[in-house]
């Protein structure tokens, strides 16, 4: 299937979901049980309420579908979300951008990140490995309400299975490519008012990386993780649930160190690299823990979210994508991030004139960074080899609430008031290092704001109008300009305005959701890498003003009981700097294109599952995701750009009769696709054609 073919088969799907809405609801003349798409329910807005009541862009990955495809990371799941992008970036992490709302070197935290409720302050723990998940939830468009910091473009919210009133016991074990083996599962188990649950994942195998000089292969998919939780009804009124989970992935050595497109040592093969280290290595540990209490007071709800964070990253790589950077050798050994966190939510019960809620959230942050970087041909003597430190609190008041203006007219309203301290240290022997210690300190406050109108034109028609505003954090870099000083630089703002609709159609077979959206950026935050006084400066600047407009509509259709449709697009005509001149360099970039943002993504999908007689049912996803192309850099530099492309899937599951296993297999990218999760210095290609094949028990 060619990209073309793929992608008309992704515009065939949406057209059949939009012209459908056409139609008449007067029921069909039969319904099976089992034609209705299931309510979905999500806490978008920190409540339980059904997406179709939300009145703002929010998709929803349930555990069904995690299940079916068995994505352990962002990296694959960014194509089943239009609008997101993902990078890769080794020691840094993960960087995001959805609706063309990102950083625009990569590392980005313009999309928060939340793990059962407790915010993730580094994308280092953002990218950690998924499993055992009950849904993700990905709000789309600025939450600086009730999400705060670092929100401008959105939120992924990952919940958690949580432990069940009833035994439950399953374990899955699978073989791929790269003869990578895979195992995973949970044990609920329900005691007298309580329940435990304990899930795990653990993976091995062989990189799809191969290196030019010997047989060594980078990029494995070598990781585990644990996670044990307990939910306890201490009494009627009291809920407690704990939650702890440990992350450690080492499958990521030499992925991040290719040569950029103009460097390949052969162009038929992107995924051919040069590693002249001896032992090069990736290794991200991650540990999360939350207490979340919940009380009930009758006229509220209490609810309170006690949440620890803290990853560890060790580094050694082969840095020489660049011929100019042969020999180059990089390491963060360590790179360490901790973080404590509390948030106390009261909630008004719901069914009355006006639904309230009221909050106070607080963090605290501290980092420690080691890092070494030589460079042989520039000189034998290393650039950098110094120790960082880097310190942030971080305070809010916020509030949200909804009242009936009038039968079917709804107005809700949210104010959020946030105080951040940012602070950092920096010592070190290295060539552009300063053997003095030296300090610097950053603080702001930020009001965060929303108003939405709501018309229930129908019982299964949601129409709405809203206009929002979130902030980025400001901070100080962490490199020093020539003087031997930091620079700081303050947050980014952006005032976002959408109106959309959520629809259900044809006694609840179809739902279509769509929205129009245009974004205003003001003091945008711009990274730039430059030469300056004979030596290399890494500085962020709020120089940059920005534009994006655009649609973003989603679908499902379940046309019986066997065969569901479902599509998703985000178009965006326009998204690109107004204005922007370089503080440093005096470059006019004003009219490019804003980096890691596609006009049109796009996914869709056909769920099939066929009867097989007494033997059992046969089921079956097929599904492409289209990109269009879009630059790596501000600069639009297109050497450093990602062609348009489409990723074909396939998913299989047999479950016999009357019993509790089933088989699955999959197959990836089948028409190994070429593709880069991230171009600069150096490239990450995304993974080519891959096959799985397992089987999971149930006790």
């Amino acid at each position: 299937m060619t990209i073309r073919s793929g992608w008309l088969l992704s515009l065939s799907a949406v057209g059949i979901l939009i012209s459908t809405t056409a139609l008449s609801q007067a029921p069909l003349e039969s319904k099976a049980p089992g034609d209705t798409l299931d309510e979905i329910i999500v806490t978008a807005r920190k409540v339980e309420e059904s997406l179709q009541d939300v009145p703002m862009s929010v998709q929803v990955l349930s555990a069904d579908f995690l299940d079916e495809v068995d994505v352990t990371r962002l990296h694959e799941l960014q194509f089943n979300i239009p609008g997101l992008v993902v990078n890769s970036l080794g020691l840094f992490g993960a960087g995001f951008a959805l609706r063309g709302v990102g950083d625009q070197l990569g590392t980005s935290l313009s999309i928060a990140t939340h793990l059962d409720g407790v915010y993730l302050g580094r994308s280092n723990l953002a990218i950690v490995r998924m499993f055992d998940l009950d849904r993700i939830e990905v709000l789309k468009g600025p939450q600086g309400t009730l999400y705060g910091r670092n929100s401008t473009g959105g939120s992924i919210n990952f919940i958690t299975r949580a432990p069940q009133e009833e035994f439950d016991t399953e374990i899955e074990a699978s073989y791929g490519s790269y003869d990578t083996v895979r195992a995973q599962g949970h044990v609920n188990v329900p005691f007298e008012e309580a329940a435990f649950r304990l899930a795990f994942i653990g993976s091995e195998g062989d990189g799809y990386i191969q290196n030019s000089i010997d047989d060594r292969a980078f990029g494995e998919s070598d990781f585990w993780g644990l996670r044990a939780s307990l939910r306890v009804n201490a009494t009627d009124k009291l809920l407690i649930d704990f939650m702890a989970q440990h992350v450690t992935d080492d499958g990521a050595s030499g992925e991040l160190w290719l040569p950029p497109p103009e460097f390949l040592l052969d162009p038929d093969d992107i995924r051919l690299t040069t590693v002249t280290l001896e032992n090069p290595y990736l290794i991200t540990k991650s540990d999360n823990a939350s207490i979340d209490v919940e009380y009930d007071y009758g006229f509220a709800m209490l609810h309170s979210i006690t949440g620890y964070a803290k990853s560890d990253v060790r580094d050694l790589d082969d840095c020489a994508g660049d011929p100019r950077l042969k020999g180059c050798v990089r390491s963060g050994d360590p790179v360490k991030f901790d973080q404590w966190s509390q948030e106390i939510r009261l909630v008004s019960q719901r069914n009355a004139t006006v639904d309230w809620l009221v909050g106070a959230y607080y963090l605290n942050g501290d980092g420690s960074t080691r890092f070494y970087n030589l460079i042989p041909l520039q000189n034998p003597q290393p650039r950098n080899d110094y120790l960082a430190t880097s310190q942030e609190t971080a305070y809010a008041l916020f509030g949200q609430a909804t009242l009936e203006l009038a039968a079917k007219w709804s107005m809700t309203g949210g104010l959020r008031l946030s105080h951040e301290d940012n602070r950092v240290s920096s010592i070190g022997t290295g060539l552009q290092d300063s053997p003095t210690l030296a300090t610097a300190e950053n603080d702001e406050d930020n009001v965060s704001w929303r108003l939405d109108l709501e018309y229930a034109a129908t019982e299964n028609l949601l129409v709405y109008a809203g206009v929002s505003t979130g902030f980025k954090s400001g901070g100080v870099t962490t490199t020093r300009l020539p003087s031997g000083e930091f620079d700081d630089f303050d947050s980014e703002n952006l005032t976002a305005f959408e109106v959309g609709a959520n629809s259900r159609w044809l006694d609840q077979r179809l739902t279509l959701n769509g929205a129009a959206f245009y974004y205003d950026f003001r003091d945008m935050q711009i990274s730039s890498v430059f030469i300056y006084q004979s030596a290399v400066i890494s500085d962020i600047e709020n120089s940059a003003q920005a534009e994006i407009y655009g649609l973003d509509i989603t679908g499902n259709f379940q046309i019986n009981d066997r065969l569901t449709l479902s599509a998703g697009v985000v178009w965006m005509p326009k998204r690109e700097f107004v204005e922007f001149v370089s503080e440093w360099t005096g470059d006019k970039l004003s009219g490019n294109t804003i980096s890691r943002a596609p006009e049109w993504s796009a996914t869709s999908a056909i769920n099939y599952e066929h009867p097989l007689g007494h033997l059992g049912d046969l089921s079956v996803r097929l599904e492409y995701n289209y990109r269009s192309d879009f630059y790596f850099t501000k600069e639009n530099d297109p050497l450093l750009a990602q062609d348009s492309f489409g990723l074909l899937n396939i998913f299989l599951t047999f479950e016999p009769r009357d019993t509790k296993w089933h088989v699955f297999a999959s197959g990836r990218n089948l028409t190994n696709a070429d593709y880069y999760n991230h171009i600069l210095l150096q490239s990450s290609p995304g993974y080519p054609a891959t096959y799985e094949v397992g089987i999971a028990i149930n006790f």
